[in-house]
């Protein structure tokens, strides 16, 4: 039961806690006053509700160490999260206890970063941020989340909201032209590059990580096929795998890692002689650097590829070097989507170069022209104009869904289903479009085209 204490010029209640035990608060004013507040947190302890407010008082940084060790997702989740909580959240929150962000003190970080940030990764912080108050209101930390709901969220400033669709995505035309562009600058891998990404819709990812044996393109004109299996990406972070009946280091190394040569990577990130016998079953650790993870949400795939794609991935692979991935980088190495590949590859084939001769030290530049409407594109907006493309054809919603990926949710998401048909009629339309871009000509697109940037 709690009783008070005089304490100097203040009073001192005792409480009993869960466990038997007591603890106590000071600073009350009156002895009611202590009195009051210590009934109230054992009545809460009766109703099995009780925060223990020395709880609130663990650092925000160490309840970040321990929720980290217990977060279970995927690798690329891992990444993203730690990436936001040491650039942005630790630095801020730290060193503050847990039980001391109040609302107040949260929005107020809250519009420094949306004046530092873009809205996408404000949104990509908060999310983290709100995980990691629910569970420490889940392990009863704190008594509820100080982050304002969204019945909230609209005090202060009227904020209009932009409807305005600023994404950009290429039409046919301009896919063709910036793959065009690609094959001037580096090839005729880049060229299929692009239109993979454009008459696919797969993720960057997925096309970094796509192997020569995803690829079917044996049979029937419309029966080759394109198996979205992985992702690849470059981690800071060892990933994990999980040894089937029958592999080996190599074997392990050529599967997730794209590279049958980094079997001593292997062995030496689990602590292994060369070519130490697995069993079954037995986790292991991969090496940091580039390695090939489920795709997406799990979205595996099959995508029926339009004829003209086919042939091209045909006489891609014949000509291509790389035992084990489609697109290689220049060097042979697996494919980095970093400042280099933006700056080198992606920036030049949308704006455009001025030809260059050769200098010291730098090869010759060829001058390529900007393809108008998409400067602003980035890599994933060829898989937004997929989309679009699809839309624009009419096609059944669960096949579109299905191609890109996703799955429909509800009732819609249970009793539809994607026949061969359907897919049949995909690739078939995908097709039509291809060949009715190589017929435009012209130097401009049409208005629309124009207006899509921007």
């Amino acid at each position: 039961m709690a009783y008070a204490e005089k304490r100097g010029r203040s009073w001192r209640v005792r409480y009993q806690l869960p466990n038997g035990k007591y603890d106590s608060e000071s600073g009350f004013e009156t002895k009611q006053d202590a009195l009051d507040w210590g009934r109230a947190q054992e009545t809460d302890v009766k109703r099995k509700v009780f925060v223990n407010p020395s709880d609130g008082r663990k650092l925000f940084g160490e309840w970040i160490t321990e929720w980290r060790k217990v977060l279970d997702v995927s690798e690329m989740s891992e990444e993203t999260y730690d990436s936001r909580i040491n650039a942005v959240i630790r630095p801020q929150w730290e060193n503050v206890p847990i039980g001391d962000i109040t609302s107040m003190s949260y929005r107020a970080w809250q519009t420094q970063l949306k004046s530092r940030f873009k809205k996408n990764y404000v949104d990509g912080i908060e999310g983290v941020m709100r995980m990691l108050l629910d569970d420490a209101v889940e392990e009863r930390l704190i008594p509820f989340n100080p982050m304002p709901t969204a019945s909230k969220r609209r005090r202060g400033r009227h904020v209009p909201v932009d409807t305005a669709d600023e994404y950009v995505w290429p039409t046919p035309r301009q896919a063709r032209l910036v793959a065009e562009n690609a094959r001037a600058l580096r090839g005729f891998q880049w060229y299929v590059m692009i239109l993979t990404m454009a008459y696919t819709g797969v993720r960057m990812g997925e096309v970094a990580g796509l192997r020569r044996d995803q690829l079917q393109l044996l049979g029937l004109e419309y029966g080759r096929s394109l198996r979205v299996q992985w992702q690849g990406q470059w981690l800071s972070k060892s990933a994990k795998h999980i040894v089937n009946r029958g592999e080996t280091l190599e074997s392990i190394a050529a599967l997730r890692l794209a590279d049958a040569d980094r079997a001593e990577e292997v062995a030496k990130a689990n602590d292994l002689a060369a070519g130490a016998r697995l069993r079954a079953g037995q986790q292991m650790l991969l090496p940091k650097g580039f390695t090939l993870l489920p795709p997406k949400y799990s979205s595996y795939r099959t995508l029926i590829l339009p004829p003209f794609l086919a042939d091209l991935l045909s006489e891609l692979l014949a000509m291509n070097t790389h035992k084990i991935l489609v697109f290689p980088s220049q060097r042979g190495k697996p494919l980095r989507v970093d400042d280099q590949f933006y700056g080198r590859f992606w920036q030049p084939i949308l704006h455009g170069q001025k030809a260059e001769p050769k200098r010291r030290g730098r090869r010759a530049q060829s001058a390529l022209p900007a393809v108008e409407g998409v400067e602003d594109m980035v890599p994933h907006g060829t898989r937004h104009g997929h989309k679009v493309w699809l839309d624009e054809q009419g096609h059944p919603r669960v096949a579109v869904e299905e191609r890109m990926g996703h799955k429909l949710k509800g009732v819609e998401g249970t009793y539809s289903h994607t026949s061969p048909e359907m897919e049949l009629a995909i690739a078939k339309g995908l097709q039509e479009l291809w060949e009715k871009s190589l017929t435009d000509e012209a130097s401009t697109g049409a208005e629309w085209e124009i207006r899509r940037s921007s």
